[in-house]
């Protein structure tokens, strides 16, 4: 037991001397230092944010679906212009399978032919019965006439048969002249009919062919404006598939006004309320480069909804207009940006950079510069606030004391 003790003393001291030379080196320890290890507390404004996320829409866009043609309900996709590209208004867009149609259409064409053909032979034969029957009616007028003609001859001079013989084959022959006269009066007549009948047939066949091929045309679809395409997403934030069946009420792509541009963001429910129509905004769109847009708060729901099914935190919806005479030719509908919305200001704060902290069992520590002493000492400050790369000192500096840039042990 007697051995442990001197051992333990060793240790103590070793802690003692090391914990000395620590101290020394970095609290009070002469240093030679550059201006550029070196920043001058100042004083500034600066901006209170509200910092959230979301993604770029257009106000203004034109949808582009497949056609309404009829009772046909799907529509297969088989060529497609790239997403991105910039069209002119006629240029380009969809096309969509016409096999069913262009049968449907050989079809009707087929049907106007044999319409056509059986009308002539039809009428063909219709103006050979009505020649024929024109013949036969001249034959039984002229036959009438003879026998009438007779018939007033023989009432002088014939025996009483034979004026009765010819005056019954008389009206035989008036009656025969009656029957052809509303044979052919007939036949007229249903000829006109049958002529209105295939006639109307002939009218909706071709306008059945017309229609067809108005569907083919309206298959390739075109642009209606000049602008830029962009693909509708799915649920699954899936583009458009060549292959896939789409409906007249699905739309495939846009042709969104890039001049109206504007960011959809979710704010949380703790900032929700300080934020307000009419504030700036400042945006960063990471696919662009981190390229940054001015903007303002043009929109803010009144009511909060559940971020998602399986996040129970609550947030307020908001829209940021970007403001005009800025380039935003390269944005496009879907792209994700950074949104910093600020809430308020604080005037004349003292504003040193996040990378001049040092944390140390929860508190924020800074190295200041003693040019009396020409040393380093670590001090601990209180933070007010902060955004990604600056910090509000409440409390443990003062204006124009100069700091450490990166802490150093």
């Amino acid at each position: 037991m007697k051995s442990k003790k001197p051992i333990s003393i060793i240790i103590a001291l070793v802690v003692v001397i090391a914990g000395g030379i620590w101290f020394y080196h970095t609290s009070a320890s002469t240093v030679t230092v550059s201006e550029k290890d070196l920043i001058t507390v100042p004083k500034a404004e600066f901006p209170r944010l509200v910092v959230s996320s979301g993604l770029l829409e257009a106000r203004s866009s034109v949808p582009v679906t497949p056609p309404q043609v009829g009772d046909a309900r799907s529509f297969k996709l088989i060529r497609m212009v790239d997403e991105g590209t910039q069209v002119a208004e006629g240029d380009f867009l969809l096309e969509f399978d016409g096999s069913d149609f262009a049968n449907r259409l050989r079809n009707a064409q087929t049907s106007f032919q044999t319409q056509q053909e059986k009308y002539q032979q039809g009428r063909s034969r219709f103006d050979s019965q009505v020649r024929d029957n024109k013949l036969n009616l001249d034959q039984a007028r002229a036959d009438f006439s003879n026998l009438d003609t007779k018939l007033q001859q023989q009432a002088e001079l014939d025996s009483a048969l034979t004026v009765a013989i010819t005056k019954i084959q008389r009206d035989m022959a008036r009656a025969k002249v009656e029957m052809l006269e509303k044979k052919i009066k007939y036949m007229d007549e249903s000829a006109r009919l049958d002529m209105q009948i295939a006639r109307s047939t002939e009218v909706h066949t071709k306008k059945q062919m017309e229609d067809l091929l108005d569907t083919m045309d309206s298959l390739i679809v075109r642009a209606p404006v000049d602008g830029v395409v962009i693909y509708k997403r799915d649920f699954n934030n899936e583009p458009p598939a060549l292959g896939s069946n789409q409906t007249p009420m699905n739309t495939v792509l846009e042709i969104p006004d890039l001049s109206t541009m504007r960011v959809k963001v979710l704010v949380d429910e703790i900032d929700a309320g300080r934020v307000r129509v009419g504030q700036r905004a400042r945006i960063v769109v990471p696919a662009l480069q981190g390229m940054v847009f001015d903007g303002k708060v043009i929109e803010l729901s009144a009511i909060l909804k559940q971020a998602s099914m399986d996040r129970a935190q609550k947030i307020a919806e908001a829209r940021i207009e970007l403001e005009s005479g800025q380039d935003l030719s390269l944005l496009r509908p879907g792209m994700s940006a950074n949104v910093q919305i600020q809430v308020g200001i604080i005037s004349n704060a003292l504003v040193i950079p996040l990378n001049a902290i040092q944390e140390r069992n929860g508190g924020s520590f800074v190295q200041v510069y003693r040019a009396d002493k020409k040393q380093f000492e670590w001090r601990q400050i209180e933070l007010q606030a902060n955004d990604e790369e600056l910090a509000v000192v409440r409390a443990g500096l003062a204006e124009k004391e100069k700091i450490r840039s990166k802490p150093k042990l």
